[in-house]
């Protein structure tokens, strides 16, 4: 499931930033700038009843600027306005708990995901019944 999310997230801002390189957990040595990197920073998994569970996923998303020393902040804070517009929706997931800070030129916008599942469990089938009608 959690992949399935980091895939609507990379999605999202594929389509607002189309020419940015995203990366995965884990940044090279050199990588590219403009880039985004996506760290899964926190996870709670609860049941709920029965086979139902319940899960609140916590993403950060840090934008790398490639501009002038001078001009990061300003890059950033427009970056940071975007997502803050756009990302309402993921996929079919609702966004909740939008944050950003900008901490040594490098934006860091967290935001939580909300979902719930149904663990199918292919051993319970239904159940034969015994009707008595002797009455």
């Amino acid at each position: 499931m959690i992949n399935s999310v980091k895939r609507e997230i990379v999605n999202k801002l594929l389509v607002l930033y189309p020419n940015y390189t995203i990366y995965d957990e884990d940044i090279p040595q050199n990588f590219k700038k403009p880039s985004f990197l996506i760290t899964l920073i926190d996870q709670d998994y609860s049941k709920r009843l029965n086979t139902k569970f319940k899960s609140l996923l916590s993403f950060d998303i840090a934008y790398f600027s490639n501009s002038r020393t001078t001009e990061i902040k300003e890059d950033c804070l427009s970056v940071q306005l975007n997502l803050f517009r756009e990302f309402d929706l993921i996929g079919t997931y609702r966004v909740l708990n939008k944050q950003a800070t900008i901490t040594d030129n490098v934006l860091h916008f967290t935001l939580d995901i909300n979902y719930s599942e149904i663990k199918k469990d292919l051993r319970i089938l239904m159940q034969q019944q015994q009707t008595n009608t002797n009455i």
